[in-house]
């Protein structure tokens, strides 16, 4: 810059001067003023010494910012003001060393650009409706007009105080703070609760010598409350994700979770108070947080089941709004393995067709990519498995390439025993009753008294019974007693389970509580029984202890083995049922078993197939049409149970492993985690996932609430499965 102290000029910009606070400054009046403030600076010092750019810099930076600030638009840091101001200035410092060898042309440009506004707003969004930044750093809704203007044609100005506006902010910014303040009275020189008194700590926390008022400084704005005084002192809540997501989990309202919580904190003589709104706030903050950490999957398998809900809507008729049950069907996907929940879709029809297009739409909604996807899992509904119009057919169909069909064991074990009781004891007469003399004492079999009853030789695989669920865990130990000829007081109280249809576990373990509590049970009940403890039972319990696709087909083979006992009439019965549904029995799947098998030659069998269909010129090419193989039923092993003489299929689950890496697994001894992902063989997690979206859909009216209530039940069950006592609350605060 100049140092003509006479003229008083810049020789870029001209004449000197202060700086205007009635509109924003450009560049070329920041430089200007720049100049204007080391003159008065030199002159005020009396010497001719010339002051430093930090000196002038940080007058410069100050006056820019207070007019800023007299616009109410949030800026950057002071610092940050100062390194823009550096780099222009060192910018024209650079033009002046230049400045007679500089054309006309560049000069000109220069002074233009010059003339841009020097924005230092903390809000660099180009379209200010739309911006999403942090409410700190965001522009006021009344000043976005001004600050567009300012960036653009510059024909507005700063006013003077908008003395009704202004109070209006003030009285919204008290009514704000009397919302969300949580007072605390602190009298007779006490603190929030005596150290000796409460100390909170919990298995998940490293320090378990922090006290109750050290604990809550972590949820509440600085300072702590004094110690001294009998002043009422304040403070805020910061955030309260556990009690958000605990209130999610259990179903607890707003209004009732505020109120349990505040009565916790007053019986700990605490007089903090948790307001309704302010617990509202935070359950939907922390569903929104949790929707939003989902980051796009790979989808190396893909399950999915659905059922029709009763779910509540809002309902707009004229000018009134009110609202409404209505039956939707909602269709639940979830990503194997891990079993994480992906969402829910609400098909606008029930076929095939709009489910899967409803699938493809969440997944790209979610930008999760189909690229990888190598199995889909579902039951076995036509829907889902038909073999030229299925949900999975479908799936093939758009992607051009075969997929590893995994239908569901636990539905094909449950089939068998449907079609067999409906034959024995007839069909139903009502939502959970039926017209036969086995199924009319269903329903009250619990209250009826055990009495001495014959034993059914049966065999169960040993497993832990607190891995499982109440009804599982109630059908293992019944199935044992009869097995033993023995049951239990504590057996003889508990509940076998919901009367329904819809649920044959409960069903057999009805069945089996009213055959240790008849006298003179029937034949049909006689038979019923010996099903159920010698394949229903053992089979069931035999996929929960092997779940992984690989051994599906051992599965199956052990349900035909295991039912050979029924007479040739009841085997009519039961065969074509267990024939439709032998999924397991298709090639694909059982080449998986054979590779994972313990003996040698038979892992080598299915390698050389494996290997000769890679070599099939039409191999893994659509279209390719899915049936289940004709079985054997006198079969001595699994892969006995098809005729191998016409078959050429190279299972889509191993597309990603070379011929190198299948010889490899002849030496493995049948493990196959060096070959193929892990993969159960039934759906049982899906249909978590659809009891949760059921409970969720009379719960909220819009998809993105119940998104997040189900979003923040599975994250509080994943950190905590159970609370049965106070050493399993374990919480993660993030």
């Amino acid at each position: 810059m100049s140092n003509n102290r006479q003229s008083y000029k810049c020789p870029i910009f001209g004449t000197i001067e202060d700086l205007k606070e009635n509109v924003l400054p450009t560049y070329q009046d920041v430089m200007k003023y720049y100049e204007w403030s080391r003159v008065q600076v030199k002159i005020n010092n009396g010497n001719n010494k010339e002051p430093t750019f930090s000196e002038i810099a940080e007058i410069v930076t100050k006056k820019v910012e207070g007019v800023w600030q007299k616009a109410s638009i949030p800026v950057v840091s002071h610092t940050r003001v100062i390194q823009l101001l550096k780099a222009y200035h060192s910018k024209c410092k650079n033009i002046i060393k230049s400045l007679k060898r500089l054309s006309t042309e560049k000069k000109t440009e220069f002074l233009k650009k010059s003339e841009i506004l020097f924005d230092i707003c903390s809000c660099k969004c180009k379209i200010l409706s739309q911006c999403n930044c942090p409410r700190s750093v965001k522009v006021p809704k009344e000043e976005h007009d001004f600050l567009i203007d300012q960036r653009g044609e510059r024909k507005m100005r700063i006013g003077g105080i908008d003395r009704n506006r202004t109070k209006s902010l003030q009285k919204k910014f008290v009514r704000k703070q009397a919302s969300t303040k949580i007072y605390l009275k602190s009298d007779n020189n006490q603190s929030i609760m005596p150290e000796k008194e409460l100390m909170l700590s919990t298995s998940s926390d490293s320090d378990t010598n922090v006290s109750y008022p050290e604990k809550l400084h972590k949820y509440i704005e600085e300072p702590l409350p004094s110690t001294s005084g009998t002043m009422e002192n304040k403070i805020c809540v910061k955030s309260l994700p556990v009690l958000s997501q605990i209130c999610d989990r259990y179903g607890v309202s707003d209004r009732a979770g505020a109120a349990i919580a505040s009565a916790v904190l007053h019986e700990l003589s605490s007089d903090i108070v948790i307001d309704k709104s302010k617990l509202r706030r935070e359950r939907r903050k922390t569903r929104d947080a949790l929707v939003k950490t989902q980051a796009p999957l790979n989808l190396p398998a893909l399950y999915f089941d659905g059922r029709k809900d009763k779910t509540l809507t809002i309902v707009t008729k004229g000018t009134k709004r009110y609202k409404q049950v209505v039956i939707e069907e909602h269709v639940s996907v979830i990503k194997e393995p891990d079993s994480i929940y992906v969402g829910y879709v609400t098909p606008s029809q029930g076929t095939a067709k709009t489910i899967e297009i409803s699938i493809n739409a969440l997944l790209f909604s979610k930008s999760i990519s189909t690229d990888d996807l190598l199995a889909i899992g579902c039951d076995g509904t036509v829907i889902n498995t038909g073999k030229f119009s299925g949900v999975i057919r479908l799936f093939e169909k758009r992607l051009q390439r075969p997929l590893q069909w995994i239908v569901c064991m636990l539905h094909l074990n449950e089939l068998p025993l449907r079609h067999l009781f409906d034959y024995m004891d007839g069909k139903t007469s009502g939502p959970s009753t039926y017209n036969g003399p086995i199924g009319k004492l269903l329903d009250k079999s619990e209250t009826r008294a055990v009495v001495e009853f014959e034993s059914i030789p049966g065999q169960l695989p040993t497993l832990k019974p607190e891995n499982l669920s109440t009804d599982q865990k109630y059908l293992y130990e019944i199935t044992l007693a009869v097995v033993t000829g023995s049951c239990s007081d504590d057996l003889v109280n508990k509940s076998p389970g919901k009367m329904s249809h819809a649920r044959w576990l409960t069903k057999a373990n009805r069945i089996l509580r009213l055959y240790i509590s008849s006298p003179k049970p029937s034949t049909n009940l006689i038979i019923l029984a010996q099903y159920i403890v010698k394949v229903y039972a053992p089979v069931w319990f035999q996929i929960k202890t092997h779940s992984s696709c690989k051994d599906g087909s051992r599965h199956l083979w052990k349900l035909i083995e295991s039912s050979r006992f029924l007479s040739c009439a009841l085997k009519s019965i039961i065969d074509p049922v267990i024939q439709r549904n032998a999924y397991f029995a298709h090639p694909e799947n059982l080449l998986l078993a054979m590779l994972t098998d313990e003996e040698k030659h038979i892992r080598e069998l299915a390698a050389r197939r494996i290997l000769k269909a890679r070599n099939s010129p039409s191999m893994g090419k659509l279209p390719r049409t899915f049936e289940v193989p004709k079985l054997n039923f006198d079969a001595k092993c699994y892969i006995d149970l098809i005729n191998w003489q016409e078959t050429n299929f190279d299972p889509p689950i191993l597309r990603n492993q070379t011929n190198d890496e299948l010889i490899q697994i002849i030496d493995k001894n049948g493990d196959e985690r060096m070959l193929f992902i892990r993969l159960p063989c039934h759906t049982q997690a899906v249909e978590r996932s659809v009891k949760i979206v059921t409970e969720a859909a009379m719960s909220a009216c819009d998809k993105k609430t119940r998104d997040g209530m189900i979003h923040a039940k599975l994250a509080s069950r994943k950190v905590m499965p159970k609370f049965d006592s106070k050493r399993d609350f374990l919480y993660k605060n993030k």
